[in-house]
């Protein structure tokens, strides 16, 4: 591929800096990608000869520059292998000028010779390139036959995403650290309002209102409920004083509260009859994060127990539903290693901790209640690592593959909606995490044949998803259909957003942030909390479709019709008005507007 960027003004020879190897020696000479990895890369690996590299710099200053060269190199390496492509496509049709579309490429000079094709542009941006050849792959995907011919390799562009993390946006209050919301100089983090030395009991609540939380509590759990909850704590702790309860059931509680007060203000507002506002309902809440704080500072380190590890759940989900995810990592992996010293994931090990944990109760209980809430708890964690780890690409602490754990204990009651969820969710959070561990890695390229198991594992678990034409009127099987259903597209998003714009995944985006779209328009989200955790696939959505409306493809105006669906029905929501004080959601009633006000009627 020649270029022809230069002005032909000038005739002084550019002097070019020296720069270190980046490739081993052997790939330099042949001109080959290479893949980096010392002490061999893998295509000496693979020809069976040394692999030697030139000595690196170490200081600040030339590592930075050295990245920098990296991803621009990764970006030449990408380009060449899409013009392979085109090359490839160019070939494979007898008459190309009768049969491929090339009004993308009517700037560029294309010569055909007996070593190939020689290509002149005057195109000086990568993303200007990029654009063409998607454009190019879009008009003559008909030229395909079927199947599809299958990539070797899927490169990373991280100029358009520069990062895909989950994503709660609408959270009650915004983050600050590197959040949407940092340049915002009104908004305080919540970490300094909990801060002090406040020792008091915090202020009680009446006691059918704490009633309310706790009958609320085992459904509106944003990563499915905790099913003995009712039987073992619910009167305990609604009809006992909370100053006279003990320590563990002190700090339970307090978590509860501090977790469901400003959740149930949003979502079931219903039940404090207009005797709380906001600001008095945040300040409780707080006082009660407060005390469970200090209650867990001064146990932490005691005998590990069943509902310690229960309260750091809830303290995970305080900090999710205000936005405060830079401590999110560290509630769930307190209470990981809790779990690990309890050997909760051991099913041979419930027995004894069921038996443990019914001895802090006042009254006798069933131990086989309890052994049942273990279980749910280690689920329960398991979802919470799953979604915290991914918060900031952090590593997972709960593995349970290589166990004797409790991982197929619901399989046997999938009659019970509750149960189907939790099962289902287990999956899910499998297939995230297979995902993460193929795809999110430091290497640039990523092997198609990886991806396509993956793709493969997700059409295998699609068949065991409830039809959408069975869902019921109960709340449990409601969610399980609808989130699980919206939770599965998005995980196509999550395999292919960081490859776009390669064509296959232009088309795999594509098509889950239209089903997306469906799927949000069709669920009764006013009545029901768990859209909450979806908001990051209605994000996903909207990024997918932002790209056809900011890279004007053919798509454009269907694209701008669904982002004015998915907006419509986030703004249903009650946190509908948080939601239009943040930046994303800004950027895209921006994009309506600029492009179709027509569609901008909300």
């Amino acid at each position: 591929m020649d270029t022809e960027n230069e002005t032909s003004g000038s005739s002084q020879p550019v002097k070019r800096r020296a720069r270190m190897a980046l490739s081993c020696q052997r790939c330099r000479k042949n001109r080959s990608k290479c893949s980096r990895s010392k002490p061999e890369c893998e295509q000496c690996i693979a020809a069976g000869v040394d692999c030697t590299y030139l000595d690196t710099p170490g200081d600040l200053e030339s590592t930075a520059l050295r990245d920098r060269f990296a991803g621009l190199e990764d970006q030449i390496h990408s380009v060449v292998n899409e013009f392979g492509q085109l090359e490839d496509l160019f070939y494979a049709v007898h008459k190309p000028s009768e049969d491929i579309r090339i009004n993308s490429l009517q700037n560029w000079k294309i010569y055909k010779s007996e070593a190939g094709l020689s290509i002149d542009t005057n195109m000086s941006q990568v993303t200007e390139i990029y654009h063409t050849l998607l454009q190019f792959a879009q008009d003559n995907t008909a030229l395909y036959p079927p199947p599809e011919k299958k990539p070797i390799w899927l490169t990373r562009n991280h100029s358009i995403f520069t990062n895909v993390q989950l994503s709660h946006f609408t959270s009650l209050r915004p983050k600050i650290c590197g959040g949407e919301d940092s340049n915002n100089p009104s908004l305080q983090l919540l970490e300094e309002e909990v801060e002090g030395n406040d020792q008091g009991i915090p202020t009680a609540l009446p006691n059918k209102l704490v009633r309310h939380l706790l009958t609320l509590y085992k459904t509106c759990l944003l990563y499915g409920a905790i099913g003995p909850f009712d039987s073992l704590f619910t009167n305990i702790l609604s009809e006992t004083d909370y100053t006279s309860l003990s320590p563990a059931f002190q700090l339970l509680y307090a978590s509860v509260i501090c977790h469901m007060l400003p959740h149930a203000f949003y979502w079931h507002p219903q039940i404090f009859d207009n005797t709380m506002n906001e600001s008095s309902c945040t300040q409780i809440s707080v006082q009660y994060y407060k005390w469970a704080k200090r209650l867990l500072s001064s146990m932490y380190f005691d005998l590990p127990c069943l509902t310690t590890c229960h309260a750091i759940c809830n303290l995970v989900l305080y900090h999710i539903e205000n936005g405060n995810t830079s401590v999110v990592y560290i509630y769930s992996g307190m209470a990981v290693r809790m779990a690990l010293s309890l050997q909760l994931y051991r099913e041979d090990a419930l027995d004894g901790i069921a038996e443990n944990q019914a001895a802090m109760f006042s009254q006798k209980m069933d131990v086989q209640s309890i052994k049942e809430y273990a279980r749910s708890l280690l689920w329960f964690m398991y979802f919470l690592d799953t979604s915290s780890s991914h918060y900031h690409n952090k590593p997972y602490e709960v593995h349970l593959d290589d166990h004797v754990s409790t991982t197929t204990y619901f399989q046997h009651s999938l009659t019970n909606d509750q149960a189907l969820f939790q099962w289902i969710e287990f999956h899910t959070c499998q297939i995230t995490r297979d995902i993460r561990r193929t795809i999110f890695t430091e290497e640039a390229q990523t092997n198609y044949e990886a991806i396509e198991r993956i793709e493969k594992r997700l059409l295998e678990f699609q068949k065991q998803l409830p039809p959408l034409a069975t869902v019921s009127n109960d709340i449990w099987h409601r969610r399980c259909v609808y989130n699980q259903w919206i939770r599965h597209h998005g995980q196509w998003i999550l395999i292919h957003q960081s490859y776009l714009p390669t064509p296959m995944s232009v088309q795999r985006c594509t098509q889950a942030a239209f089903s997306l779209v469906e799927l949000f328009d069709a669920w009764i989200v006013q009545v029901d909390c768990y859209f909450r955790p979806c908001v990051h696939e209605l994000k996903q959505a909207c990024e997918v479709l932002l790209y056809h409306v900011d890279q004007n493809t053919p798509i454009k105006a269907k694209a701008l019709e669904g982002l004015s669906r998915l907006i419509k029905v986030l703004l249903q929501t009650p946190v509908g008005e948080i939601a239009k004080t943040r930046p994303f959601v800004q950027r895209v009633l921006k994009a309506i507007q600029n492009n179709n006000p027509s569609l901008f009627s909300f």
